[in-house]
């Protein structure tokens, strides 16, 4: 049934109502309540008004208002699915409207709701929700929407059940392109979307893989931790999604995560081992390349019978080969070898042949075991010595400590010397300036003059107790000044009046 002008004049007024109520924190969640009621059970027809009244909203209005209007775009598309195909555009748009948004709560609603219609909306072509972000995310300049842009472009291919695979695939090296060059700001959530492409298992070519295990590589290395996580995911999902093309680059791509495996960031470092473990899972490249070489030899042996006679001799001379090469060529050509000079090969012969490549591959993956375990060896070792090393750190540390204590108490000590030697000389004088000034009187046991002569003799003015140069220079200065024939002269002299 279609919709009149009255039934949407009502609708828009009621959700207007509804949305005025979110600024409130009072009637917040009831307002958000009544909208999802109302999102969910719109009719066709009624689409398009309601898509209007969200899109309504502006940057002025608080921030519960500007998230839950984009939060509803995503209710709308779980409820309606390909209902919504006509107005995919306009969802899309509105969402983007929203990348610049300084609130991040808004854009993560912004990704929840492009991961919602990439993933319930599946009647027009991918392409149709592509094209946009794509546009958005090469045009934008700003960090945010770059970062927006990259987000809800990797949830809608991991969200879409069916991505447009040559897209992405035509897309893939463009974004490696950005995210090299200086003016990209987003490199960590580009990293993301590079993530999600090459998990589509959309990459086929062994070139452009090159270029995307070269560039997650060199992000290992990154300042930004936030870059670092992201390069290790690319490489684990390489390893899962392209496993028959990423054996050759299994070398280099273990070697990096290796060096960069005790990073010091929590996640980054978890990121990495779990990367390294399924990269060392792989099969190694020559064990991928034997099988199909026997194949064909096999083949070609059972067409051409006139070389069963040479294959006799190499299958004689393969027993006492001690090389690889020969050893494969002579198992290779001696399966077309029997008694009665056949052209077809027996099936004991298969059997022997797979024996004999089986028995030759035993020793190398016995040495690939061998070499993983001296790493771990070489890597305890090396742990070994850092710790060790700590410890002697530590060790100089406590004696450099306890030498430093030690002085400091020695100069502790000295120090209480000296002021201690200083106050008793401070008292004397005291004592020989108050019998010359004659406010005290001085002892009759002793001579009158000899009682300015009461300072310290030369023990008490030994470096034992005057070893710094200044107040040494200090003192004597002063006993070279003092007389103690004026103190005498003056005990005798009449006082002024």
């Amino acid at each position: 049934m279609a919709i009149t002008k009255q039934t949407s004049g009502e609708l828009k007024s009621r959700v207007n109502n509804c949305i005025d109520k979110l600024s409130d924190r009072d009637t917040l969640s009831m307002a958000a309540n009544e909208l999802e009621a109302i999102a969910r059970t719109l009719p066709n027809d009624a689409f398009a008004p309601f898509l209007n009244c969200l899109s309504a909203t502006d940057s002025s209005e608080k921030s519960p208002v500007r998230r839950h209007c984009v939060r509803l775009i995503g209710v709308l598309s779980a409820a309606h699915g390909d209902a919504l195909s006509p107005h995919v555009s306009r969802m899309i748009s509105a969402v983007l409207r929203r990348l610049r948004d300084p609130d991040s709560a808004v854009q993560s609603a912004c990704v929840d709701a492009v991961a919602s219609i990439a993933a319930h909306v599946n009647s027009p072509p991918f392409a149709v929700m592509l094209k946009p972000l794509v546009d958005t995310l090469f045009h934008e300049q700003d960090l945010k929407p770059q970062i927006g842009a990259a987000l809800c472009l990797s949830a809608a291919v991991e969200a879409a059940p069916e991505p447009d695979l040559p897209e992405l695939r035509k897309l893939l090296p463009r974004v490696l392109k950005l995210v090299k060059s200086d003016c990209c700001k987003a490199k960590p959530a580009l990293l993301s979307v590079v993530g999600s492409v090459v998990g589509s298992d959309c990459v086929k070519s062994k070139n452009l893989l090159s270029s995307i295990v070269s560039t997650a590589v060199d992000f290992l290395s990154s300042e930004d931790w936030a870059a670092r996580k992201e390069a290790a995911e690319v490489l684990e999902k390489v390893a899962v999604a392209c496993r028959s093309l990423a054996a050759e680059f299994k070398a280099s791509c273990v070697a990096a995560l290796e060096s960069r495996r005790f990073d010091k960031v929590k996640l980054v470092r978890e990121k990495m081992n779990r990367a390294l473990e399924i990269w060392k899972d792989l099969p190694e490249q020559s064990e991928d390349v034997a099988s199909p070489n026997v194949e064909s030899d096999s083949s070609s042996a059972c067409e051409s019978p006139e070389n069963v006679p040479q294959a006799r001799k190499m299958h004689q001379t393969r027993s006492g080969s001690c090389s690889w090469s020969s050893s494969s060529s002579s198992s290779r050509k001696s399966i077309a070898g029997n008694e009665d000079n056949r052209p077809c090969i027996p099936s004991s012969s298969k059997l022997n042949l797979k024996k004999n490549i089986r028995s030759r591959v035993v020793p190398f993956d016995i040495t690939k075991s061998n070499l993983e375990n001296l790493k771990e060896f070489e890597d305890m070792s090396l742990i070994r010595r850092q710790l060790q090393q700590i410890e002697n750190q530590q060790s100089n540390l406590l004696d450099l400590l306890q030498r430093f204590m030690g002085s400091s108490q020695k100069g502790m000590s000295s120090l209480e010397q000296r002021v201690d030697g200083l106050e008793k000389v401070l008292d004397v004088m005291s004592h020989d300036f108050a019998i010359s000034t004659r406010r005290i009187s001085a002892p009759t046991a002793e001579p009158l003059g000899n009682t300015c002569c009461m300072i310290p003799g030369a023990d008490f003015l030994s470096p034992k107790f005057w070893r710094k140069a200044e107040p040494q220079t200090v003192l004597a200065s002063t006993f070279r000044n003092y007389q103690p024939s004026q103190c005498k002269d003056a005990t005798h002299a009449p006082r002024n009046s």
